[in-house]
């Protein structure tokens, strides 16, 4: 093998080993931000909260082939929850809150003008980081119960009348840091209450489910650094 052979081979080898050095730190920069990018997504200890408190307001939707669908138009609605986080982003919590709706079809449900449903539910879920300043979390009760407060009769000997509910409620909703603990929210949540209005048998379909929707908005207080777990085993 001639001198120039040789140093030919040496070169093609510097270049070879010198590309495969570049591709492999290339490669491991890629997955370095791959995985920051996940791990932000799912879970970031710089964003970590303790307990969050939202309060606010909605408008109610009805909706669907039932009394409240039919019967009942929805106005306003405020919101208080109180929200715990267990494990990294999973958290529970506790609400209450009310909704208030008109009556649009007396001859469907009866004979008043305005009804209010005070909602009292617990509830869990999960909270993601799409961006620095966004949190988009996904939640569902847990158990919850409704009291429906019907009143506006035409008949001067009945004030008011109460029916009670069970409450299924599916939501999700968008955070927006202002500051590292308060924040401004949007929601949406898909209601479903099972009643027990005591009605004929022949309308039990119509009166044993209420189903509306909702959309709000309000502040989000923040406190703490680190979740429940955390604070025990580190």
């Amino acid at each position: 093998m001639t001198l120039r052979s040789i140093t030919n081979a040496v070169c093609f080898t510097c270049i070879c080993l010198y590309s495969s050095i570049g591709f492999a730190q290339e490669l491991a920069i890629e997955n370095e931000f791959e995985t920051t990018i996940g791990s932000d997504f799912f879970d970031s200890e710089q964003r970590q909260r303790f307990f969050a408190m939202t309060i606010g307001g909605h408008k109610p939707f009805t909706s669907g082939d039932n009394f409240m669908g039919k019967g009942l138009e929805g106005k306003s609605g405020i919101d208080f929850k109180f929200q715990m986080y267990v494990y990294k982003h999973f958290f529970i919590g506790l609400a209450t809150g009310a909704s208030y709706f008109d009556v649009k079809n007396q001859e469907l449900v009866g004979s008043y003008r305005k009804s209010r449903i005070a909602e009292n539910y617990a509830y869990f879920g999960y909270e993601f980081l799409p961006t620095d300043k966004l949190r988009l979390g996904l939640n569902m009760s847990i158990d919850g119960d409704l009291d429906y407060k019907n009143t506006g009769f035409s008949t001067a000997d009945i004030a008011e009348q109460h029916d009670s509910a069970k409450l299924n409620r599916y939501g999700v909703y968008l955070h927006y840091e202002l500051a590292s603990h308060f924040m401004i929210y949007v929601d949406y949540a898909y209601n479903v209450s099972k009643t027990n209005i005591d009605v004929p048998f022949q309308l039990d379909d119509f009166f044993g489910k209420g189903k509306y929707h909702s959309i709000g908005v309000g502040l989000v207080f923040t406190i703490g650094n680190r979740d429940l777990i955390s604070r025990f085993i580190n």
